[in-house]
């Protein structure tokens, strides 16, 4: 089960309500306020990625390492190294845990699996 900020649900939401989201970013919006752990962001655990959060994965069959910030789907840049939360990469790591080992579907259709290795930063243990 995932763990979000109440704010964090709160923006996913209004994001997926856009003219620009898709019929797809909107049912993971949808399927993942129903999953969802929510709770006041002061009360989310220090291990746990967050929107705006920059985080260390690898990528588990090839080993590859990745260093990337969940970003709001306007912010996203890839090159920056800034993925959007709407992403499969990104929606998968949203909510997870250090340790943690997530599977997303890119749009290859062939599941991949990160291991969230850490947390770099994280904006409200800074606030």
């Amino acid at each position: 089960m995932p763990i979000l900020s109440e704010l964090d649900m709160e923006r996913l939401k209004r994001c997926a309500r856009v003219s620009g989201a898709s019929s797809e970013q909107r049912t993971l919006v949808e399927e993942l306020e129903e999953t969802a752990m929510l709770l006041d962001a002061a009360e989310v655990p220090a291990d746990v990625v967050m929107v705006n959060t920059r985080i260390e994965c690898t990528e588990v069959a090839s080993g590859h390492a990745h260093q990337w910030t969940l970003v709001y789907p306007d912010e996203a840049d890839y090159e920056r190294g800034c993925i959007s939360v709407l992403s499969p990469a990104g929606f998968a790591l949203l909510g997870a845990r250090v340790g943690q080992i997530v599977e997303c579907r890119p749009p290859s259709g062939v599941p991949v699996q990160y291991i969230v290795q850490r947390i770099l930063f994280r904006p409200e243990q800074f606030s």
